[in-house]
């Protein structure tokens, strides 16, 4: 019941289609059934035109011309029903699964950092597609063969029950049998089926990363121990599968044989009762009966499937269940408080933030102030929580309220599609999607104007290196950028949040890949492109924030020092001896 329940919110839109889906299978099973109900007839009149008794008459051949026409009606009508229980009841199930996969999609798209912390890619995609796929056949191939069989089990039995009730009741003993076998086997499928689904994730989650890793697995020399390693989950999903089909092996010979069984029965009763036994049945009536039966077979073979089905569909949705009922730490404000002028000017206050990831405190008593246009710079060493801090403006993790405001206005309350839409983040690890150059670029507008492209590319100076590429602008950079060196991969990012003119520029180590000169030529432009806009930067590279109106320190997750460059120097604190640190060593690489 929990997956029909879970279901039937995706169903509901297209309940007419169903509707008249299900309207169409007892049309469909009357005209099926009436075909041999006409047969007995025509044999009847036959046999009765034939026998001894008959009169040396033509064969009544205007009923019979009007019963074999009857037949054919009936044939083009279960075609013409069959057709349209297929069209309205699968075609749901495909907008089912459209709307299945639209609502995961975007439930995946609102989750927090945590969330894709917690779970593995693989994990992810195997749920969004086989997954998907199961709890579909649910929606549509299971509805339909099971409506199907319900209606003609309530048809075809009272019709055997008017050709004979004693027959039927015999024949009804190997259902019954059948029906308490599937019901015992069907608990085991399910356990087998979540258990193979799980390896499945395991492995597509080995795979993806290996995929993604290969460098990284070549450059090491690890292809025979991934193999291995992949080898070794495989064989388990196989073994799981093994498990699942020996369990569902026993379904398919089990109706079977209660066909099999229902079939002798009738030939040995029904035999019987037509040689004259005890309640003879004309020749007719066997065959009507024969018929009914006949029609019986695929809709009782069809229980194993519709078994077997459902457990897998009801292993999915557990599955699906456990991704759509994951709740981002990122929420809402119920009544967000727009800027009166519509858009974000860009002056930041951090009043005490206090930030900890798994009970280890990352941020503690953090209070800057920047006025709207300026730049401040976030350094420290490694691990200090200069990368967090960042993160905390875009709402990329979560903070508490009162702690963190944005003209004045708590970030907690601002909408965030405008938040977002109003800060340019540039993490510290640039991601490119596989797309060309000017479209990862211009990833963040609709219509971005080509103008606009090449003058957020000459900018970063990514517009130097574009005769590196045969394509120019139109170069595929590969998946992850992988064609692009790391440099060229953080100048690309960096224009791409130039190019939406942020009213906040969030720099996290973004040019740290970046040769010296051509990081002071980014650094120049910037900022006379910058001008009105709110810059904080994130780096260990003093060299980077030399221009900063301040510069903050941070130290196990405090700011330790604070000030401009000069009065930092004065200090002789840690930024000091930092600043000394890395101006040797610029010299011995000069040397």
């Amino acid at each position: 019941m929990n997956s029909i329940r879970f279901i039937l919110p995706f169903a509901k839109p297209y309940g007419r289609r169903y509707l008249a889906g299900l309207l169409m299978v007892p049309l469909s099973i009357g005209s099926l059934l009436a075909i041999p109900w006409l047969t007995g007839e025509c044999v009847d009149i036959l046999r009765a035109s034939m026998g001894p008794q008959a009169p040396a008459t033509i064969p009544p051949t205007k009923q019979l011309t009007l019963l074999l026409a009857a037949i054919v009606i009936f044939a083009f009508t279960r075609g013409l029903s069959l057709f349209a229980i297929r069209w309205f009841i699968i075609s749901a199930s495909r907008k089912v699964e459209f709307a299945l996969r639209d609502k995961l999609f975007a439930h995946l798209q609102h989750l927090d950092q945590g969330f894709y912390n917690r779970w593995k890619t693989g994990a992810i995609l195997a749920r969004c597609s086989q997954a998907v796929e199961r709890v579909r056949v649910l929606a549509g191939p299971i509805i339909m063969y099971s409506a199907n069989t319900v209606c003609m089990l309530l048809i075809a039995i009272p019709l055997m029950i008017s050709v004979s009730g004693w027959l039927t009741l015999l024949l009804m003993v190997p259902l019954s049998l059948l029906t308490l076998s599937v019901r015992k086997i069907g608990p085991r499928v399910h356990a087998a089926v979540s258990k193979a689904q799980e390896t499945l994730s395991d492995l597509s989650s080995l795979s993806q990363e290996d995929f993604a890793g290969i460098r990284v697995v070549k450059s090491f020399a690890q292809e025979k121990a991934e193999g291995e390693r992949f080898r070794k989950l495989y064989s388990e999903y196989l073994d799981d599968n093994m498990t699942t089909a020996r369990i569902q092996a026993w379904m398919h010979p089990l109706v079977a044989g209660v066909n099999e069984l229902s079939l002798m029965l009738l030939l040995l009763l029904g035999g019987y009762y037509l040689l004259g036994g005890e309640g003879a049945l004309s020749l007719g009536e066997f065959i009507k009966f024969a018929g009914y039966q006949f029609q019986l077979i695929w809709p009782m073979i069809s229980i194993g499937w519709v078994v077997n089905q459902f457990h897998r569909a009801s292993a999915s949705v557990v599955r699906l269940e456990a991704i759509l009922e994951s709740e981002s730490s990122i929420t809402l404000p119920a009544e967000p408080i727009r800027p009166a002028t519509g858009r974000i000017e860009g002056a930041i206050s951090i009043r005490g933030l206090d930030f900890a990831y798994n009970g280890k405190n990352i941020l503690e008593d953090i209070s800057i102030e920047v006025p709207a246009g300026h730049t401040v710079a976030i350094t420290g060493r490694t691990g200090s929580g200069k990368s967090t801090l960042l993160k905390t403006l875009p709402r990329i993790v979560a903070v508490g309220d009162g702690r963190i405001f944005i003209d004045g206005t708590d970030i907690n309350l601002l909408p965030i599609d405008l938040l977002r839409r109003s800060i340019g983040y540039v993490p510290q690890e640039s991601f490119l999607f596989s797309r060309s150059i000017s479209g990862n670029i211009g990833f963040g507008l609709d219509e971005p104007d080509e103008g606009a492209v090449l003058s957020a590319a000459r900018i970063s100076r990514l517009e130097k290196d574009i005769d590196q590429f045969p394509r120019g602008w139109d170069e595929q950079v590969g998946e992850r950028g992988v064609t692009l060196s790391g440099g060229q991969k953080q100048r690309t990012a960096l224009a791409r949040a130039l190019l939406i003119q942020p009213s906040i520029l969030l720099l996290d180590d973004s040019l740290s890949a970046v040769d010296t000169q051509t990081e002071k030529e980014i650094l120049a432009e910037l900022r006379t492109a910058t001008g009105n806009t709110t810059t904080l930067v994130s780096a260990q590279r003093i060299s980077s924030i030399l221009h900063a109106d301040r510069i903050y320190v941070l130290d196990q997750g405090r700011v330790a020092e604070e000030g401009t460059h000069d009065e930092l120097l004065k200090m002789n604190g840690l930024y000091a001896e930092t600043y000394r640190l890395q101006l040797l060593s610029d010299e011995l690489e000069g040397m």
